[in-house]
């Protein structure tokens, strides 16, 4: 393997745990901190959508932001061709199921408010496809779903 392969994989595998670390970060934050979260993920996310091929508008997602529009900050994230199915269930705990387009695989997150859950699912679909992709030549999927609790 040449060298830069092998800088891209570890690379690869550092912006792998730094998502996860992310995922429990949104799992875990208070409603008070949903802002807080969003503005970390525009510095993990590198565009719109599950593949990032798109510029995120960051000047327009921190508009945004500053006036506590925490979930069309996140809408605009995720890109208009991502479904989603959000549900707010008992106690304030907040789900969110994200399919990306072409894909039959699901990604469920929960978080305190709705945008948290719904970043939280993005993020778990960006993820599994990252990860989907880096080894999908030697390692078989184990589930056809990804759940974050």
């Amino acid at each position: 393997m040449r060298q830069w392969q092998v800088l891209r994989v570890g690379s690869d595998r550092v912006h792998a745990r730094r998502l996860r670390d992310f995922l429990h970060d949104c799992a875990g934050s208070a409603a008070c901190e949903e802002i807080d979260r969003i503005r970390e993920a525009l510095h993990l996310l590198s565009g719109s959508g599950v593949d990032g091929a798109v510029p995120l508008d960051r000047v327009r997602i921190n508009a945004m932001l500053d006036c506590g529009a925490g979930m069309s900050a996140v809408l605009e994230i995720i890109g208009p061709d991502m479904p989603f199915m959000l549900s707010r269930g008992g106690h304030d705990t907040c789900l969110a199921t994200v399919v990306p387009p072409g894909g039959s695989e699901e990604a469920i997150a929960e978080g305190s408010t709705l945008a948290l859950a719904m970043l939280a699912g993005h993020v778990a679909a960006v993820l599994a496809k990252g990860e989907r992709g880096a080894h999908a030549a030697d390692v078989p999927l184990a589930s056809a779903s990804i759940r974050l609790h």
